[in-house]
């Protein structure tokens, strides 16, 4: 099998490129992305067939030449900026990266190769938040996103089901909620968590964690279970349709920082508000309904919330 990645070297990039070589080791895998620190280091002993292409996706002609000559009969677009408050910075870097490099792949399949299948992968920020519903939200949900972030996926969510319906493309999206695991930047709220406990442990800060916004609830899912989800979906999904990555459970921030609190070695560890970690808008309650994405391909979940945030955390105690 011919599979291209977009941000393979990314935290999700990587461990679907471990996973889809470990299943198959004679697929093979070529990787888009602008970063390549440590790629050479972590796919070590399987270049030949996990290979890295150092590109911007928003150039039309490099993106398109690629595919031109590769011919991948699966892309998985996982490239995005993905970070809310970093969107919220760079609101127009967000969308330019986010949509148009998006595009440049539909395109190319289009002109050059159009049977491939092509996952989307999409976020569950696009929702319209109902409050005090207290329902998991499901894939009919209404989508109206809520920072620049949500707004550039949206975007290529419908960039995307167009491609199916008007070039018969096959197209699959993934709505996904809340990613963790090991190796993931400690832009994200659970990663850190356990950064900051891990330098604490190592004695390179005071005992004290700065947190942002603590009262909402969350939809986490390991980034193993994850990535096995958008394998199941373009091997077992229906082309066309819409998927939620998810848990299909809530969790309070709160809870999540008490159980990696519960696994440092340092007790008493304080607890600060820092306001730059507060975004300009959140919503109190987000998750999930995985029905759909269980009926259409029979995934199971496989790592629970505690082995995720305990997995984490010894990342973190290994990297500092």
């Amino acid at each position: 099998m011919r599979i291209l990645i977009t941000g393979i070297n990314g935290f999700v990039g990587r461990h679907l490129a471990d996973f889809l070589y470990k299943n198959d080791n004679n697929n093979e895998i070529i990787g888009l992305d602008l970063n390549t620190s440590d790629f050479y280091n972590h796919f070590q002993g399987r270049m030949e067939k996990i290979k890295l292409v150092n590109i911007d996706l928003t150039d039309a002609v490099k993106v398109q030449k690629i595919i031109k000559e590769f011919k991948p009969e699966q892309v998985y677009h996982l490239a995005a900026q993905a970070s809310v408050s970093e969107s919220w910075k760079n609101p127009i870097e967000t969308f330019k990266v986010n949509v148009f490099g998006g595009i440049n792949i539909l395109e190319g399949i289009k002109k050059y190769y159009a049977i491939c299948k092509f996952l989307s992968v999409c976020t569950a920020e696009e929702y319209k938040i109902i409050k005090n519903n207290g329902e998991a939200i499901t894939e009919e949900a209404m989508i109206y996103p809520t920072n620049p972030y949500a707004i550039s996926k949206a975007a290529m969510d419908f960039f995307s089901t167009t491609y199916f319906i008007a070039y018969k493309i096959p197209v699959f999206v993934s709505r996904s909620f809340n990613h963790i695991g090991p190796g993931q930047s400690d832009r994200f709220v659970c990663s850190d968590f356990a950064k900051q406990i891990a330098e604490i442990e190592k004695g390179l800060r005071e005992p004290k964690i700065y947190v942002g916004n603590l009262a909402a609830y969350r939809d986490f899912l390991d980034v193993r279970d994850v990535i096995k989800a958008y394998y199941y979906i373009m091997n077992k999904g229906k082309a066309g349709e819409v998927y939620n990555i998810c848990s299909g459970v809530k969790h309070k921030i709160s809870d999540l920082l008490d159980i990696l609190l519960s696994f440092s070695t340092v007790k008493n560890i304080e607890i600060k508000i820092d306001s730059s970690k507060l975004r300009p808008i959140d919503n109190e309650v987000i998750y999930g309904d995985n029905s759909k994405l269980k009926k259409h391909t029979g995934w199971t979940q496989d790592y629970t919330i505690n082995q995720a945030l305990k997995d984490t955390l010894e990342y973190w105690r290994k990297k500092v």
